[in-house]
């Protein structure tokens, strides 16, 4: 299964020189979110993505679908997080189905 990362140019550039399998890189213009939409819709559609990384910022930006597999994960940009650490570990274990201990 692959990896799909979409995020600022920055972020993919990061994950790119990190190994990620599939790394795409968007701005926040109205065209560049139309191609972000697109682009996830295609990534879901396909059977050898196994996880999506999408950064925070460009995830508020579009509505996520609301699909078990590929798993859609939300990761801090160059920005940071949005959200509080109890919060990303309620995604974690949502994502993954367990328990995290405290």
């Amino acid at each position: 299964m692959k990896i799909a990362v979409l995020g600022d140019r920055d972020t993919a550039l990061g994950f790119k020189l990190a190994g990620a399998h599939e790394v795409y890189s968007f701005d926040t213009t109205p065209l560049e979110v139309e191609r972000l939409k697109n682009k996830v819709d295609e990534l879901v559609g396909r059977e050898d993505i196994g996880i999506i990384l999408i950064t925070e910022g460009l995830a508020q930006k579009i509505e996520l679908p609301d699909v078990t597999f590929p798993i859609i994960l939300q990761v801090p940009d160059k920005s940071g997080t949005n959200y509080g650490e109890e919060s990303i570990k309620e995604i974690v274990r949502r994502a993954i189905g367990v328990e995290l201990k405290r």
